[in-house]
């Protein structure tokens, strides 16, 4: 780990997830923010002053200031490439949002554009590189279950459209953006949170097998939605290594955010991905009529201990306040620009990770099943995970 200055870094975009992005600055003293800047003056000015920062006055003055180093593109989800080719253009490197384009083209002219320009682009999600990530990717490297056969993520996020999440506001003021999220859908919202941690874990995808669906067209929003996105895909992914998962998306099923990796000795499961301290469980497969008599009756669950997390995560806890790093990832990209080496979310890995999510919200644009054409190198474990 380097030691250098810190990175100068500039956030584009202060929506709803901005508020996350600023209360974890604070953990990387590697990174400096420079300034923010938002189309919305009136957004601009309410953020700016909530966290005392300087504020551009216009995106070129963001991408021409020379103490701005990576850009953290915040926008919508349909202004990431725009905002990012931009940028890239300026010569800065990128960190954005999820996902890194609306489509794999889109994605992959942002990845040759950061090339030909001689800078580096990285993506969210970044929960790979929590610690309870890192955890159970330790216990499958140790061999803790076995030979890993088959991974199961859920990611079911309830009726949120008859929450009362129009009161959901960010500690600066900005409400949920629902009718963003409902457009852009909960595939393309949520999948990279079990790609990105079952690739690290795997290796790339090969082939994708999925189903999507709009369930409920209606998400009672005024007025109504032109494009609501499908509210559930299901899909079958086979790694490199001849694992196979499957990965649920919905907004529809009662929440539940599981992710579990079976091998032959034994099971590990995550509860919340999208909290770092989330415990990692670790149930050895029971084969005796005894054991096979109490995990019927008493659930997966029985006899299951709690691995020792790697470290303890520095976050704190309270109302409003994120559970998991979000700006976790642009300090690794920052890190790797000073250290000279490759990001381990670097633009193949982001490319990989758009492409597999479009197969799964969109399985009517690719062949059945469908063939990954993007790859990526090996991803190091983080160096305190090794």
């Amino acid at each position: 780990m380097s030691t250098g200055p810190a990175t100068g870094i500039a956030v584009v975009g202060c929506g709803y997830v901005a508020d996350y992005y600023r209360q974890c600055f604070p953990l990387h003293p590697g990174l400096r923010l420079v300034g923010v800047w938002d189309r919305d003056a009136e957004r601009l000015g309410v953020y700016s002053r909530y966290w005392s920062d300087r504020a551009y006055r216009a995106l070129d003055e963001a991408l021409s200031d020379r103490e701005v180093a990576i850009v953290v593109n915040l926008t919508t989800p349909e202004s990431h490439a725009e905002v990012t080719a931009q940028a890239i253009a300026a010569g800065k490197h990128v960190y954005s949002e999820k996902p890194l384009g609306m489509t794999t083209a889109e994605a992959e002219r942002m990845r040759d554009a950061a090339r030909a320009a001689g800078v580096r682009l990285s993506t969210a999600p970044c929960n790979v590189l929590g610690e309870s990530a890192q955890t159970a990717w330790a216990a499958v490297r140790r061999g803790d279950v076995g030979r890993v056969a088959l991974a199961y993520a859920e990611l079911d996020d309830g009726m949120i459209h008859r929450t009362d999440y129009k009161s959901w506001l960010s500690v600066s003021g900005r409400p949920w953006p629902a009718r963003n999220e409902f457009e852009t859908g909960c595939t393309f919202e949520h999948a990279g949170y079990a790609i990105t941690v079952f690739a690290a874990m795997f290796g790339p995808v090969r082939r994708v097998t999925s189903f999507s669906s709009l369930l409920i067209p209606d998400k009672r929003t005024e007025p109504p939605l032109p494009h609501p996105a499908p509210d559930f895909s299901v899909g079958c992914l086979e790694f490199d290594g001849g694992v196979v998962a499957r990965i649920t998306n919905s907004i529809v099923a009662p929440y539940d955010h599981r992710m579990r990796i079976i091998g032959e000795d034994g099971t590990l499961e995550m509860k919340e991905p999208w909290d770092y301290a989330s415990p990692v469980r670790l149930r050895k497969s029971q084969q005796g009529r005894l054991g096979r008599m109490l995990e019927r009756r008493f659930g997966a669950g029985f006899a299951a201990s709690t691995l020792p997390p790697l470290r303890k995560i520095a976050l704190r806890r309270g109302r409003g306040r994120p559970t998991m790093d979000f700006a976790r990832g642009v300090a690794e990209l920052a890190e790797a620009v000073r250290d000279g080496r490759r990001c381990r979310l670097d633009e193949d890995f982001a490319v990989h990770v758009t492409e597999v999510t479009e197969m799964l919200q969109h399985p009517e644009r690719f062949a059945r099943p469908a063939v990954v054409r993007s790859t990526f190198a090996p991803i190091a474990p983080m160096d305190w995970a090794t």
